[in-house]
């Protein structure tokens, strides 16, 4: 299973109706990817693939189910742009790819996740870990996530290309760091672990802070970990960054580059994901001179992780 970090959070309590709206889409398996940025571009808040084929005992995987998550209070607007999204691709095997429906409540979710989510090695140190999982790695640093009603549990590309990333620009580590979006909190405990003394990890959904927060309390480092609901201002902060992390849709990066601007001190880095390959010249001209300098862009199957560094 791969599941985005993307922040976008489910609000659930006991006894209320289903939040997300899944839309499962079973495809061949070179059409997976293809079928996950369609289904972003659809409005999905997340992408889940699920290789239940090999559960149910097929020796050979030739197919693979995709899944995208959509807010179950607009179900109609959601199912007619996930069909309108496969009908203009010019695969017809796509097109006439049957959508499977279903609401999810937090229970479902759960049993969901529990059943898909194995251990993701990352880098040359780290690898994300689900919390009753007791299997050594070596040398590796344990990244313990409990989703809760949150994505982001390491396995999506741009959470993977995150971590790889934050690992190559936290040697040496530096004295402190932002994520913005943080959602499980996946993100902000890894540069705790990679040695970030002061990190500040903000999202405004209540449920993505407490998810955060009991990962944090999980992998031991609420002591360099400091969570906040407040909306980022870069005319009150405290603090600029020399290391930051947004992995988040191109719409809201490019919203927030004057914001971002205001808070990565010159010569610092800023690491975006959460962008498709189609996404990207859009985000360049968001993220462009003077203000900021590509450093690098790291490509993993349709998405694209950048390092942007702040210009003086």
């Amino acid at each position: 299973m791969a599941a985005t970090a993307r922040k976008a959070r489910a609000t659930v309590t006991r006894g209320t109706r289903a939040a997300w709206l899944e839309a499962a889409v079973r495809v061949p398996i070179d059409a997976a990817e293809r079928v996950g940025a369609l289904l972003v571009e659809a409005g999905s808040h997340g992408v889940v693939t699920g290789v239940r084929e090999l559960a149910r005992g097929a020796r050979i995987r030739r197919h693979e189910t995709v899944r995208g998550f959509f807010p179950a209070g607009d179900a109609v607007r959601a199912r007619l742009a996930v069909r309108a999204a496969l009908n203009r691709n010019v695969d017809p095997t796509l097109r006439r790819a049957p959508i499977a429906w279903r609401e999810l409540d937090a229970r479902l979710w759960e049993m969901d996740w529990r059943e898909h989510f194995q251990p993701v090695v990352a880098g040359r140190s780290l690898v994300v870990v689900p919390p009753w999982n007791r299997e050594r790695f070596g040398t590796r640093r344990r990244i313990v996530i409990h989703p809760g009603m949150a994505f982001g549990t390491g396995q999506h590309a741009t959470t993977l290309s995150c971590l790889e990333t934050l690992e190559r620009l936290a040697s040496p580590p530096p004295a402190r760091a932002l994520d913005v979006g943080t959602g499980t909190g996946i993100l902000a405990i890894a540069l705790a672990k990679l040695g970030v003394r002061v990190v500040l990890a903000v999202d405004t959904d209540p449920q993505a802070i407490a998810a955060a927060r009991a990962n944090v309390r999980r992998n031991g480092v609420a002591r360099r970990v400091r969570l906040s609901s407040v909306v980022l201002d870069a005319r009150t902060a405290a603090h600029r960054y020399p290391l930051v992390v947004a992995n988040l849709y191109v719409d809201v990066l490019v919203a927030l580059e004057p914001t971002l601007a205001g808070l990565v001190t010159p010569g610092g880095a800023l690491v975006t994901s959460g962008v498709l390959r189609a996404q990207q010249a859009r985000l360049r001209r968001a993220f462009a001179s003077p203000r900021w300098r590509l450093a690098r862009a790291l490509r993993r199957g349709a998405w694209v992780t950048s390092v942007f560094t702040r210009e003086t």
